[in-house]
């Protein structure tokens, strides 16, 4: 099986833009890999909220909004598994969410970030939610376990990942490192975080093209196992990596 890591450009705010953004990279990687993956809150971008709900419920999409449709028609337009995410609205509540949509445009899966570092959670109130616990899914004959971010660097979630034994664990992030310190040194502090989540861990980081800002999402993905890079694309610029699993 082959999977795309998608470090694609993103605009804060700009849902039209960033559809077009994953659009394209779906369309350059179909008939070269069984899925891609996009990386947290790539949809409206990570800084789309600002901590009044009333104002950030209108952000949020639902799950059967236009966009998801949208990205569900892409899906089976380029025959290509997708996985991305995005500020859910479900009811009353606000959620950091990762879907997966098969090649076939159906949803697969649907997870919600554990980890409160989504949000600004001195501002926030109960609107504002974490899932409960990762959970396995199995597509195109190999099983599955997402986790955003700050997830698996959260006590006790390694071993919670560990203990579902999936094939493959993706890890959507939006990391605001200087990218010169992630490729000389922070990328290795994950590939060792990585081993105590499971055997092979895919990694991938949007590139924010808002600022140009040296601490700010810039890229990268890696294929982690082992404790070890099997297979990355540095950080600093946008772009795709595929890799064999």
């Amino acid at each position: 099986m082959k999977i795309a890591l998608a470090s694609a450009p993103v605009k804060n705010l700009d849902v039209e833009y960033n559809l077009s953004a994953m659009a394209t990279y779906m369309e350059h990687c179909k008939n070269r890999a069984d899925i891609i993956l996009f990386g947290e809150s790539v949809l409206q971008g990570f800084e789309c909220l600002c901590w009044d709900y009333e104002a950030d419920k209108s952000i949020a999409l639902e799950i059967n909004d236009a966009p998801i449709l949208s990205m569900q028609y892409a899906a089976k337009y380029n025959n290509i598994a997708v996985s991305f995410g995005f500020i859910e609205r479900k009811g009353n509540a606000l959620y950091s969410s990762q879907v997966f949509i098969g090649s076939n445009g159906e949803i697969v899966n649907l997870f919600h970030r554990v980890s409160e570092g989504w949000k600004e959670y001195t501002k926030t109130d109960s609107h504002y939610r974490e899932g409960k616990a990762f959970k396995k899914f199995v597509y195109g004959g190999k099983s599955f376990a997402t986790a955003i971010c700050g997830d698996l660097w959260t006590e006790g979630r390694p071993s919670e990942m560990k203990a579902l034994n999936a094939d493959i664990v993706l890890w959507p992030v939006w990391c605001d490192y200087n990218y010169e310190e992630w490729n000389s040194s922070i990328k290795h502090e994950y590939a060792k975080q990585a081993e105590l989540c499971g055997d092979r861990v895919l990694y991938v980081n949007p590139y924010c093209i808002h600022a140009s800002d040296y601490d700010i999402a810039r890229g990268g993905a890696a294929y982690f196992s082992g404790g070890s890079i099997v297979k990355e694309m540095p950080a600093g610029k946008n772009g795709v990596l595929i890799v064999e699993v």
